[in-house]
């Protein structure tokens, strides 16, 4: 279940890249990619016999799907949640913060988290659904009874109308990662070493057994078309089905998935957050590919598949769409889709999912700023900027973006960053010896105006 936030540090045989195309797109190379199995009764059993034998990936049966057209929702950092439809976009909620989550209902209600708030929208209706959780929701998931399940990393929390919790005690107070409900309406949820289980009124431990370890590292989970429960850690991606587990060799070529989609056709869709995906449909086997060429991108996260096919992925260059067999759809390079001026961070999809908007030549513009001292001025920094600058790094913060410019600070300690394209950056500052990375100031590209200029103001490295 797609949840990452860049910021606030985020089928098919092929996968593919090109530029953008037009509303459905037009078939372009593919990428080059490599062929690659459910979760069974939690009894403990030794590492050795957690598993069956690899079997081949069965014709799983598929939920109908309505081969109608539909909309998607789609939360962008420092703007707001749009509403794409017929190749418009609708800008539905303004909101300074990032979507984490959000989910629609087989009525088209929608459910969307952000930092700072959640909304319920039904129609032209939109309700605030706040119970003094500050720092949002990290994932919704929707039952099979209408009732929305959602995340805050430390208790889980339940809206039928009004607002019930489960508290960090019920977790044994772990760091929670995802909440899912399969179609028996049984809840899942995932922390580091521990999977557990709500049936009915009770909740279980379940024995990770089936991992291989005791500490397996859980991280997201999934519910499939089928009603199949996919699960992803450390030690691989595995699926809950009849009563069993089994791996399903689902994994990303550089590490281990960390973001899982599911798709009304069967089409399971895992990302490991630095350009390389795992695919899965119905009676095909595996495939993993990587997209950071394609996209020109270091670091992707699948955020929805929907029931043509289509899978919506959020990169560090911009969101890219393909489709079912991995060929590129469209690629939303920074500045060239007109109100998406920030990063993307929440997606759903519903059924088919819309036409594409028109794309336009990337809009750029010019950044200014000043950074002081102790209210002196600063000569002779350096300033990076970048999508999400680095904490730990060998030569810069901004060395693993795809996209950066540095600009060294005037006698005033001004400086000036030309052609930036208009989307969501922060800053890095070098004053001295050491590099500073900045967790203010990092909404000021989407603020800026296609040829225009925009001053950021004084940047402090007190």
């Amino acid at each position: 279940m797609p949840r990452s936030l860049p910021r606030l540090l985020a089928f098919a045989p092929l996968l593919v890249g090109g530029a953008g195309c037009d509303d459905r797109g037009k078939p372009h190379a593919p990428l080059a990619h490599t062929p690659a199995v459910e979760p069974r009764a939690v009894e403990p059993v030794s590492a050795e016999a957690a598993l069956p034998p690899p079997a081949p990936t069965p014709a799983a049966p598929v939920l109908p799907v309505r081969n109608v057209a539909g909309p998607a929702y789609i939360g962008v950092d420092d703007v707001g949640l749009y509403r794409l439809a017929d190749g418009k976009l609708e800008l539905l909620i303004d909101h300074p913060y990032p979507f984490q989550a959000i989910v629609v209902d087989d009525k088209g209600v929608v459910y969307a988290s952000a930092i700072g708030g959640m909304w319920r929208i039904e129609g032209n209706r939109k309700n605030r659904l706040d119970d003094g959780v500050a720092g949002g929701y990290h994932s919704l998931a929707l039952g099979p009874d209408g009732v929305v399940w959602a995340n805050d990393r430390r208790a889980i929390h339940r809206w039928e109308g009004t607002w019930t919790h489960e508290p960090p005690e019920t977790f044994d107070r772990a760091l929670l990662d995802d909440v899912a409900v399969d179609l028996d309406g049984r809840v899942w949820v995932t922390a580091s070493s521990a999977l557990w289980r709500l049936d009915g009124d009770h909740w279980s431990l379940l024995d990770p057994a089936f991992t291989g370890s005791t500490q397996p590292f859980f991280n997201a989970v999934e519910v499939g078309a089928d009603g199949a429960v996919y699960v992803s850690c450390l030690y691989g991606t595995f699926v809950h089905r009849d009563g069993r587990w089994t791996d399903t060799q689902l994994a990303s070529i550089s590490r281990q998935i960390d973001e899982l989609a599911a798709g009304p056709a069967g089409h399971v869709v895992g990302t490991g957050g630095v350009g390389s995906l795992a695919i899965t449909a119905p009676g095909e086997p595996t495939w993993k590919s990587d997209i950071s060429d394609a996209a020109k991108a270091t670091r992707a996260d699948v955020r929805a598949v929907d029931a043509s096919g289509r899978i919506w992925i959020t990169t560090d260059n911009g969101l890219v769409i393909i489709d079912a067999r991995g060929e590129l759809l469209q690629h939303w390079l920074p500045g060239t889709v007109a109100g998406v001026d920030g990063t993307v961070t929440a997606i759903a999809v519903v059924d088919d999912g819309p036409a594409l908007p028109t794309l336009r030549p990337p809009a750029t513009g010019t950044v200014t700023g000043r950074v002081t001292r102790g209210g002196k001025a600063i000569a002779r920094a350096t300033v990076e900027l970048c999508d999400v600058p680095l904490v730990t790094f060998e030569s810069t913060p901004c060395e693993s973006s795809t996209f950066s410019r540095t600009a060294t600070t005037d006698d005033a300690g001004r400086f000036q960053l030309p052609e930036i394209p208009i989307g969501s950056y922060s800053f890095a500052i070098k004053p001295d010896a050491r590099w500073r990375v900045m967790m203010t100031g990092s909404n000021c590209c989407s603020r800026l105006r296609a040829g225009g200029t925009f001053d950021v103001g004084t940047i402090t490295v007190d």
